[in-house]
């Protein structure tokens, strides 16, 4: 009676059984994202636990598009969700969309897209399709909101995990919410999904079982019943899953099978014998497969296909799409396809290459699956051209670590086909070369490093330069500077057409580290040479590096730039000269000029793409102007823009030195990131590391530890490239100078030794030599007494002529006390009083408090107590002498609670609120 119920009851529950908290979490991240807010949801469960259901519910009634990641291996194509997205839209909807530029680069997913091809590959292929990607994405919520759905990410291969994380990092806009399923037992992709989850925008939900109550809804829905006896017993069974429950309900005595596998089997097992040829002959071409590929496969015309088809539709196995057939779950393919004999995988692999072989266009991705069905049956010679020819396809789809992949397998198969040169056309030596090169394209060392010593042994002594270049540049994505070494190497061997991009590499290298000057000297040889060898694009590249070398941070030439900025670049090489221009204008003191040119290199960036990385740098620049210029509220509403916008860790990691900036300039902010305080100071670019440390000093000044200030300016003293760059060194060293301590002689030393060619330059230089002028290493407020105030003068002199308002405010402070020092309290009052108002327009909380408690304790300001007896001066002498009530009072002659008497008088007639600052109120007065 079951068996014939089961025949007709519905396998999928109508009645959507619990999850009412995920989806209400769902429905409100999709509110936050039609508000225009960044959000995202990471939806996880078990298999079988319910996540395409819980989606399908939500997404009822809107607007979706979705693609899935399919368990294919290497047959599957990169970017599978993407692909089946842009052919949902299809061709019309996306020219519509993009404008005619981006669809060739959108071509790189969905061939036939266009007639155009996409551009030539210059390294930026795959991050250029990425921000073609989102912003397809926003424009598709502009009009009307939309859910981007991906399912089974836990399946995704490398370059569409890489393609998530950047949607995820940089959140689209325009009403867009994504959403992605994925299994968490999963450990290839459990990291990705761990650290995406922790971005401020993205909602996780973890999918627990079903709850016995949630069960009989599930149980009646399929029944069209109640039955409580049943439902407890496939609770008691299934444990809450919601795959488990549908394959229980309807065989409650049969005892539990041994597994998931088995228990879904038994399904299969019912169906009559064509339906289940045709499942087992589905499930060896993966989780998809399409009509005319299964129709060829098994020999059946389209009459005897669907009718064998039919039950397994009915049985919930099989769902179908447009044009081909995916198993409802991807547990029943797996237990499917193993349970298929050898000698029947094998026969069937063989039947799907030799379709796809004969006709190409039966399959999305023909090498590939070639790949593995040749491979298969154990046709090692034909899996090993199919791999080749299909690694040539993830190369032209900008998909790297796929074509690395691919590439391995190529090299796997290789001592198995005698005649594999000939049939990929390359030595061995020369498949590895390219295998390393696609790890070096897709910015992975771990892969790529083992793949390029292995081309560096034996090579070709022609061959190893261009090695080097590759080992350089992943030896680079790890930060260490034998970058640097391997590439000097490669350039002294480098004769002929290679030396070009070795010289390219080289040169726009030794310009991020600061080395310009040789920077510059090999970068016009390679321009000089890439003139006979080189393309326009190499050509374009080095006069860029050239430019930016011979500008020297603002301190040389900035000619080259101008003159690039004023040519018909493309976006992103003109991109690339604003930010130089900017970064030049503020190193300068420029300020004025440093904003309009990175707001002019944002608006270009803007239209390159939404998520545009090279705009990235630009919108660090334009915030230091604004903090630089004192206008911090703009500086702050900024930055939290560009943070909500995007979330690189790099990018995160320079915005977090202005945060950390603001947040000690002004008092109030959120706390710095604790990652980013754990990044070492001593070692890194220069451009992050000191810029750093010097916000970090700041911030733990503002705290009042110099302790731990200290600790920051011994780390930073110790960079290997401290003075490569002076323009990053400069604020460090005022920083360091303000922390005193017995580092500060070094501090004087390191600003002697360094140019100060700018003005910029010249007011740190004044100002290091005004707090560093001393005998004694400055602790607490006796730093802002060192120096003398005709030091100070050219210091505030300094930074009157540049506009900085807040360092031009920290000078007068610490001039003033210089001038108490010295008892000009004439000069104390004007200085002081000008440091007030300044810091009271740019609200530097600390600093203002800082410059009110000296005017008070100077006597310049604020209440006073009255004059002090005769007896409370001696006592306020012996106080300044640090002596103790006790102490005071034996000396005096007098009870020690008279002396404790006179101290709290004293205290009071002063308006302060220690022993300590009393004497300090003391002595500015000049009243010992």
């Amino acid at each position: 009676m079951r068996g014939a119920m089961l025949g007709r009851m519905g396998i999928v529950s109508p009645v959507f059984a619990g999850r009412s908290a995920e989806l209400a979490a769902l429905r409100a991240a999709h509110a936050r994202a039609c508000a225009g807010e960044a959000a995202a949801v990471l939806v996880g469960g078990e298999a079988g636990g319910g996540k395409t259901r819980l989606v399908a519910e939500f997404t009822r009634g809107l607007r979706t598009v979705r693609g899935a990641c399919l368990d294919l291996g290497a047959a599957s194509l990169p970017y599978a969700p993407f692909t089946a997205i842009l052919r949902s839209l299809g061709r019309d909807t996306v020219a519509a969309l993009m404008p005619a530029s981006a669809v060739p680069e959108l071509g790189r997913l969905m061939p036939g897209l266009t007639a155009a091809a996409p551009p030539p590959d210059d390294g930026t292929g795959q991050l250029r399709l990425f921000e073609h990607v989102l912003a397809l994405v926003e424009r598709l919520g502009a009009a009307e909101p939309a859910v981007l759905v991906v399912e089974d990410a836990h399946w995704a291969d490398h370059s569409t995990r890489d393609l998530l994380s950047f949607l995820f990092r940089n959140p689209p806009r325009g009403s867009v919410l994504p959403v992605v399923t994925f299994r968490p037992e999963e450990p290839g992709t459990r990291p990705l999904f761990a650290d995406l989850a922790r971005l401020p925008h993205v909602t996780r939900l973890d999918l627990p079982p079903l709850s016995p109550g949630e069960v009989a809804d599930q149980v009646r829905g399929i029944l069209g019943a109640a039955d409580p006896g049943l439902a407890r017993d496939v609770h008691t069974r299934g444990g809450g899953n919601p795959l488990f429950v549908e394959a229980l309900v309807g065989d409650p005595g049969t005892a539990v099978p041994g597994s998931l596998r088995d228990l879904l089997l038994s399904r299969v097992h019912q169906l009559p014998g064509p339906a289940r040829d045709v499942s087992r002959a589905a499930s060896a071409a993966g989780d998809r497969v399409g009509h005319g590929l299964l129709a060829a496969v098994t020999g059946l015309d389209d009459p005897a296909l669907s009718e064998a088809l039919r039950p397994c539709a009915d049985h919930g196995l099989l769902v179908a799409d447009t044009d081909g057939y995916t198993f409802r779950h991807a547990l029943i393919r797996e237990a499917v396809h193993a349970d298929l004999l050898p000698g029947e995988r094998t026969a069937l692999h063989r039947r799907y290459a030799e379709t796809i072989e004969r006709s190409p266009d039966l399959s999305d991705a023909p090498a590939s699956a070639l790949a593995v069905h040749w491979q298969g049956c154990g046709d090692h010679a034909r899996a090993l051209s199919a791999a080749w020819r299909a690694a040539g396809e993830r190369q032209a789809a900008a998909a790297y670590a796929e074509q690395r992949s691919l590439l391995e397998r190529v090299l796997r198969l290789w001592d198995r086909v005698p005649d594999a040169g000939t049939r990929t056309g390359l030595t061995r030596h020369r498949v590895l070369e390219a295998a390393a090169e696609a790890a070096a394209a897709d910015g992975d060392p771990g892969r790529g490093l083992p793949l390029v010593q292995a081309a560096l042994d034996g090579a070709d002594p022609g061959r190893v330069p261009w090695l080097l270049t590759v080992r350089a540049m992943l030896r680079g994505f790890q930060g260490r500077e034998n970058e640097l070494r391997d590439l000097r190497e490669a350039e002294r061997l480098a004769t002929g057409p290679v030396r070009v991009p070795v010289l390219g590499r080289l040169s726009y290298r030794l310009v991020i580290y600061g080395e310009m000057d040789e920077g510059e000297r090999l970068g016009r040889e390679g321009l000089a040479l890439a003139r006979d060898h080189g393309d326009p694009h190499t050509r374009t590249y080095l006069e860029v590096t050239v430019a930016a070398a011979a500008a020297r941070d603002g301190d040389g030439d900035p000619a080259g730039l101008e003159r690039l900025r004023h040519r018909d670049l493309d976006p992103r090489v003109l991109v690339s000269v604003l930010n130089t221009l900017t970064h030049c204008a503020l190193n300068t003191g420029r300020l004025d000029e440093a904003l309009a040119r990175a707001a002019e290199g944002l608006a270009v960036a803007a239209d390159i793409a939404p998520g545009y990385s090279g705009g990235l740098a630009l919108a660090v620049n334009q915030v230091e102007a604004l903090y630089r210029l004192g206008r911090w509220d703009e500086a702050d509403r900024a930055l939290r823009r560009h943070l909500e916008r995007h979330h690189a860790p790099a990018f995160r990691l320079q915005m977090m030195i202005w945060r950390t900036a603001l947040l000690a300039a002004r008092g109030t902010g959120p706390e710095p990131d604790p990652e980013a305080l754990t990044v070492p100071f001593d070692a890194g670019f220069p451009q992050t590391a000191l810029l750093l440390a010097q916000a970090t000093i700041e911030w733990r000044l503002a705290q009042d530890d110099r302790p731990a200030a200290r600790v920051v300016v011994a780390a930073a003293l110790r960079h290997p490239r401290l003075t490569a760059q002076p323009c990053h060194v400069w604020p460090l060293l005022e920083s360091a100078a303000l922390a005193g301590g017995p580092r500060l002689p070094e501090v004087a030393e390191v600003a002697a030794r360094l140019p100060a060619l700018n003005p910029a330059a010249r007011a740190y230089a004044a100002t290091i030599a005004a707090l560093t002028g001393g005998s004694a290493a400055p602790t607490g407020d006796s730093a802002a007494q060192s120096g003398d105030s005709a030091a100070w003068s050219v210091a505030i002199a300094g930074w009157e002529g540049l506009a900085q308002p807040y360092p031009l405010a920290r000078a007068l402070f610490h001039a003033a006390c210089a001038d108490l020092s010295a008892g000009d309290r004439a000069s104390a009052a004007a200085r002081l009083d000008r440091a007030a108002g300044i810091a009271a327009w740019l609200g530097a909380a600390p600093l203002a408090r800082r410059v009110s408690e000296r005017a008070r304790r100077a006597g310049l300001s604020g209440p006073s107590g009255g004059p002090l007896t005769a007896r409370e001066s001696e006592v306020l002498r012996l106080l300044a002498r640090g002596r103790s009530n006790r102490e005071i009072a034996e000396e005096l002659f007098i009870s020690p609670k008279t002396a404790s008497v006179h101290v709290s008088h004293i205290l009071a007639k002063l308006d302060v609120s220690s022993r300590s600052e009393a004497a300090a109120v003391a002595r500015d007065r000049g009243l010992l």
